[in-house]
């Protein structure tokens, strides 16, 4: 009887759990995660290239998320999330920086930390030196020490991965790197990652994907420019995400209209390029409508680059005009506004 009993409760213990896993894979399914792309963050001394985003721009960023309603989660979260074994939030964002500056520690890391935001920062391994006159340099100015890796990955807020070895635009150099830069990244600083991320958004190839097999990578970011869409059946070594643009921006809108369901409005921007689309915000309600069309590159100093355009919406509310919305430049993806 006792044995029948056991039997009986292993048997729901079974269902429950199995059940439990249906609930988390149907919750999780088809969510829109911003995978942001980073790279420094600097206070504005008005020299700042499209990589670096001026500290006073990125706590208003992290304010916006925040009171978005967005919370942070990680790539091994999305990892466990596709698995069925974790639920990801309502409005989940991850937040992440490429190369490993010394400005994301010590400009980045409080605004977040100020949040209770968690973010994951993607180290050159081969390229983590000491301090001072040993601190090692990269694109976008001085990087992290390995003790200070370290010390930001004992503290929590960000979590450390790997962005390779030497961050050569070279994916079969690259793809031989992989495991290796996972065993430095531990012997360097005591780190143990399962998350890589392209150096120049070299994804793709069955190299690669075998080198993270080996590697024993869970997770693998790119670039792309687009949301990732979460499902189950997701590629977990092609996680796209969406860059976010520094340098000073100047963006102007003129000759908007409105009427008839429909709208226009021509935005300009002096400053540094970036994609950006429009949003028309409704001053009664506070609904949002994204202009029609994709992000057009506004600024100045890139290819594909043009000073003006003009935003089209169609299928707005009829009986309203241009008294009826405030225009908004924004982020390509609507995120952030400028």
């Amino acid at each position: 009887m006792m044995a029948k009993k056991v039997l009986i409760a292993a048997v729901a213990a079974l269902a429950a759990i199995a059940a439990a896993w249906r609930a988390a894979i149907l919750w999780n399914d088809g969510r829109d995660i911003p995978v942001l792309m980073y790279h420094n963050v600097l206070p504005d001394d008005g020299t700042l290239t499209v990589w670096q985003v001026t500290e006073d721009e990125f706590a208003r960023q992290i304010r916006e998320l925040d009171e978005g309603g967005y919370t942070p989660v990680l790539p091994d979260d999305i990892y466990w999330a596709a698995r069925g074994l974790r639920l990801l939030p309502r409005k989940p964002v991850a937040i992440t920086f490429d190369d490993g500056y010394e400005g994301v520690m010590k400009y980045a890391e409080p605004i977040l930390a100020e949040h209770g935001f968690k973010a994951i920062c993607y180290v050159i391994v081969g390229r983590l030196g000491g301090e001072g006159a040993d601190r090692g340099v990269f694109d976008s100015g001085p990087l992290l020490s390995t003790n200070e890796v370290s010390a930001m990955a004992r503290r929590g807020t960000i979590a450390i991965g790997s962005h390779s070895m030497t961050h050569v635009p070279a994916w079969r150099q690259l793809a031989m790197e992989i495991p290796e830069s996972r065993r430095a990244l531990k012997r360097l600083t005591g780190v143990r990652t399962k998350s890589y991320c392209y150096p120049h958004g070299l994804c793709g190839y069955d190299g690669m994907n075998a080198a993270l097999r080996h590697g024993k990578f869970r997770t693998a970011l790119a670039c792309g420019d687009a949301m990732f869409h979460f499902s189950p059946k997701a590629d977990l070594y092609a996680i796209p995400r969406v860059s976010v643009y520094g340098g000073r921006h100047e963006f102007e809108i003129s000759d908007f209209s409105a009427g008839d369901g429909r709208a226009t409005a021509t935005v300009k921007n002096a400053g540094a390029s970036m994609p950006v689309r429009c949003m028309l915000v409704g001053r009664r309600d506070g609904r949002v409508h994204i202009s029609d069309g994709p992000a057009v590159r506004i600024g100045q100093g890139r290819r594909n680059t043009v000073p003006e355009a003009t935003f089209e919406w169609t299928g707005l509310p009829d009986g309203l005009g241009t008294e009826d919305f405030d225009a908004v430049v924004c982020e390509q993806n609507g995120l952030f506004t400028y």
